[in-house]
């Protein structure tokens, strides 16, 4: 697996989910991060496929000041039909981090 892909801290710990929705979440209503029809359907579905640990946020994938996280309203909204958080609450659960603030020179 791809380490940028997984809501597991470097080093070892619980995994990370965060504890509100992002601001452009892609399960918030009037899709904002403007992705083409179907794909957070594709996205929802293979976040619930076999060994899938589920959507890490986008937010969260590729900075190098925050280690990446599971997205919150996947989490919310799918948590119980995704085989990895249903594992993950019987045997320890997450670390909840807050979203992480804007990067600096985004809009």
């Amino acid at each position: 697996m791809d380490p940028l892909a997984s809501c597991f801290p470097p080093g070892g710990g619980k995994p990370r989910v965060l504890t509100d929705q992002c601001e452009t979440c892609i399960y918030h209503p009037g899709n904002l991060m403007h992705l083409r029809p179907g794909r957070l359907r594709e996205m929802t579905l293979d976040a619930l496929r076999q060994g899938c640990q589920g959507v890490i946020c986008h937010d969260t994938l590729y900075r190098t000041d925050f280690t990446p996280a599971l997205c919150r309203g996947f989490y919310d909204k799918f948590g119980p039909q995704n085989n990895f958080i249903r594992v993950m609450w019987r045997i320890g659960g997450f670390t909840e981090v807050n979203p992480p603030p804007p990067e600096r020179g985004r809009d």
